[in-house]
């Protein structure tokens, strides 16, 4: 039986390489050339406070919205690089001590007739006066962020600039409150025209819904969408009885959902990797969809995305041999931000799901200029909502995927489904919602249709894991070669001991008993 299944998977990739042969070059799925461009200008990504956060935020977001950013720290802004080929401007001031002191960039925003947004601190007179506002600061305050019925308390401020007086015409979106008796009120996101301003911006909570709510408005990209469930840091080394169980668990509760899942190019015909697969057939036969996750990147060892690229290639010819077929990619923000990075695997596939990026922060060749796929997935953590209410009419201005971290032991598990079944959300369904999507390699073409499965133009029927399953199962601690030997050995040593005790103790007993017999005589 193994050895028709060797002979199944030679023919599969046979297969594979002759459709590369007839494919020709790699089909690299490009961004729409006719898709708007925008300059964001940011003062200081603050590492002292982590705000880069909110900088890797702000891209990703607008790459939802498929627009096609070009990110410049202001000292390496240049005279005339602002000009018409862009559809707007945004100002970002990440760090109010720092601020925007380019002149250059200043005097061409200011002549600048396309669409501009100011985020944060040092609005300048000229851009208060287009935005038709009167402004002021003020000092030590911990707001209230209304948005409909939704309130969140933001976290204290030393200083913050709000809107006093606003243009009759103008837009707000969210409102501001003070907790003081007098209460006071301010706009939160203000459009006029194609003026827009922000007081600040963050990477979580309702603060990022109504942020990326008013952004979309003000570029013309609003719509309403229902968010992904997706289950992130899954690996062959994860708990895979518990990513088996969590995916039942889904099923049963009816909630379509992603996983976003890592690989490995080598040892990928040991039974490990057969064990690993088959749990992930049982997510894609459980209405789960795979989203391939990019792996960490190493400095200085792939300057030319030659490995990365091989890598890639592998992934996809490994798990489609084992019916896995990923609908996408995903990876963090930084990977959209290099070009070495992005042409190596985003490319490859239309539909991204972009992560927040880690700690760690490894660039090939950086460009800065986020391109953009058919649709992409702003991914956030599921937990950075829980002071929103939310609904089963709840939606998202942009594609938004909510993550929960892969479970790793059966307390985990309940604790992540007792987590999902609290979120009364009605999620993104990649059947009912008519998903279409493609991944296009050298000798590859994968596609994904309404739940259907299309390898080189054929439909797949995913076949079921094997029965016996559960018994493959480890918990990922090392078994030794000699573990059950030494077990059965222990177990005959115990029951020796036990009767060696017993047998002291009858001697105790009759020895104790001879001794006072001697007494009465």
């Amino acid at each position: 039986m193994r050895l028709v299944n060797k002979i199944k998977s030679l023919m599969f990739i046979v297969s594979l390489l002759f459709f590369g042969l007839v494919m020709g070059k790699t089909q690299v799925i490009e961004a729409s050339t006719t898709s708007d461009r925008v300059l964001l200008v940011y003062d200081s990504q603050n590492d002292v406070r982590s705000d880069k956060k909110n900088v890797d935020a702000l891209q990703r977001s607008l790459t939802s919205m498929n627009l096609q950013v070009k990110t410049v720290q202001q000292a390496d802004y240049k005279k005339g690089m602002l000009n018409k080929n862009y559809l707007g401007v945004i100002t970002m001031i990440n760090w109010r001590q720092v601020g925007l002191i380019n002149q250059n960039f200043v005097a061409d925003r200011d002549k600048f007739s396309g669409i501009k947004l100011h985020i944060g601190e040092n609005l300048t007179a000229t851009e208060a006066s287009q935005l038709g506002v009167k402004v002021k600061k003020i000092y030590q305050q911990q707001l209230i962020l209304q948005s409909s019925d939704n309130q969140e308390t933001l976290p204290f401020k030393q200083s913050i600039t709000v809107i006093t007086k606003k243009n009759a015409q103008s837009q707000q979106i969210g409102t501001l409150m003070t907790q003081q008796e007098d209460q006071k009120t301010y706009p939160f996101g203000y459009i006029n025209g194609k003026q827009g301003y922000l007081p600040f911006f963050t990477h979580k909570g309702l603060s990022m819904i109504v942020q990326t709510q008013m952004i979309a408005q003000l570029f013309g990209k609003t719509g309403k969408f229902q968010p992904l469930l997706t289950i992130s840091n899954v690996s062959p080394y994860s708990n895979l009885e518990t990513l088996d169980k969590l995916s039942r668990f889904l099923y049963k509760m009816d909630i379509p959902f992603a996983i976003s899942m890592t690989s490995v190019s080598e040892n990928t015909g040991m039974k490990a990797f057969e064990c690993f697969t088959a749990v992930l057939r049982n997510v894609e036969n459980r209405g789960g969809v795979i989203f391939l996750q990019m792996p960490t990147v190493s400095s200085g060892s792939d300057t030319d995305g030659q490995i990365l690229n091989r890598d890639f290639l592998t992934y996809i010819v490994s798990l489609a041999r084992q019916q896995v077929f990923p609908v996408g990619v995903s990876a963090e923000g930084f990977w959209n931000q290099d070009k070495i990075l992005r042409s190596n695997s985003l490319k490859y596939a239309d539909h991204w799901l972009l992560l927040p990026d880690g700690q760690k922060v490894t660039y090939v060749n950086q460009d800065n200029n986020s391109q953009i796929s058919k649709q992409s997935y702003f991914s956030m953590p599921a937990t950075s909502l829980n002071n929103v209410k939310k609904s089963d009419t709840t939606t998202f201005p942009i594609p938004t995927s909510l993550s929960i971290p892969m479970p790793y032991t059966q307390k985990e598990l309940e604790h992540v489904e007792s987590e999902i079944k609290s979120l009364p959300l009605s999620w993104y369904d990649p059947v009912d919602s008519g998903l279409s999507s493609k991944i296009s390699t050298e000798t590859t073409s994968l596609q994904y249709n309404h739940g259907s499965y299309i390898v080189n133009g054929k439909v797949e029927e995913i076949r079921s894991a094997s029965s016996n399953l559960n018994k493959q199962f480890s918990d990922g601690k090392p078994t030794s070669l000699f573990s059950n030997y030494f077990k059965v050995q222990g177990h005959i040593l115990a029951v020796f001991f036990v009767i060696i005790m017993i047998i002291l103790l009858i001697f105790i007993f009759i020895g104790q008993k001879v001794y006072w017999n001697r007494f009465r005589r």
